[in-house]
């Protein structure tokens, strides 16, 4: 009798798991999903997950994710099948693939101008004060695509041509290879690199040797009004508006196109 209480108690359990995860947007979680593979969504959503090496397989251009487990475990040959783009990381119900270096400017620069001084960027809200959902942001592409459009071309009231900040980012490369469309995070995308940058450091410093993020200002594609855009101290994890004159560093980050490890 108790083995049978005990099971049925361990199915309402999981029931409840899998329909709180469901409600959180993990609809591939199902009853059928093993209970290890639920308790990782649920660090997942809660907190990080894991770091993965994204790579794209050189023979056909699709991505794969090694864990650094997977990848150290691999032949030589094995890995000259694949070529890395980033770190791909799971957190706080997201994943994204972050860049393995700041982007260098032509002339090898290190930070950037936003540019589009006195633009209020149409199809971008803002964020000024008194706005509510910063931190829902979700993604900065449809944000960095608008940017770039609307200042193609056009010098901004501070001499700034174009967006050099947003363009550094769509333009960002990892290598020949690399067939990501990249862009300039939103502000959550940055503060979630923010607040696991120390564990993202140290996994880019073992798997690509070197790349780390520095203690710096860094540019998120989020407006905050017609002057300014939300930028993150990656020093501190503070989050504030910058006038667009003013210089950032620039991570690059981009949606994984897929998610799997082999």
């Amino acid at each position: 009798m108790s083995a049978n209480k005990d099971a049925i108690l361990l199915r309402i359990n999981k029931e409840d798991q899998v329909k709180a995860l469901q409600e959180l947007g993990f609809t591939d979680v199902t009853y059928n999903t093993p209970l290890s593979e639920i308790a990782e969504y649920i660090r997942w959503a809660g907190g990080l997950r894991d770091l993965r090496i994204a790579c794209v397989k050189i023979s056909d251009g699709s991505i794969h994710n090694f864990t650094g487990e997977d990848w150290s475990a691999m032949s030589a040959n094995a890995k000259s099948q694949y070529s890395k783009i980033g770190v791909n990381i799971r957190a706080r119900k997201r994943e994204f693939i972050v860049a393995a270096a700041d982007c260098v400017s032509s002339s090898g620069g290190s930070t950037f101008k936003f540019g589009g001084y006195g633009t209020d960027f149409k199809n971008v809200k803002n964020y000024a004060a008194g706005n509510t959902g910063l931190f829902d942001v979700n993604t900065g592409y449809e944000d960095t695509k608008a940017i770039i459009e609307q200042t193609a071309g056009k010098t901004d009231s501070q001499s700034t041509t174009g967006a050099p900040a947003a363009e550094a980012a769509w333009n960002y490369k990892a290598n020949s290879y690399d067939p990501m469309q990249w862009y300039l995070p939103s502000v959550t995308e940055l503060r979630l690199i923010c607040e696991y940058k120390t564990e993202i450091n140290a996994f880019l410093t073992k798997y690509f040797a070197g790349g780390t993020i520095a203690g710096d200002w860094y540019w998120s594609s989020t407006e905050y009004d017609s002057s300014s855009s939300w930028g993150v101290g990656m020093n501190y994890g503070g989050s504030y508006n910058r006038y667009r004159n003013y210089t950032s560093r620039v991570r690059a980050v981009c949606c994984p196109v897929v998610s799997s490890a082999e």
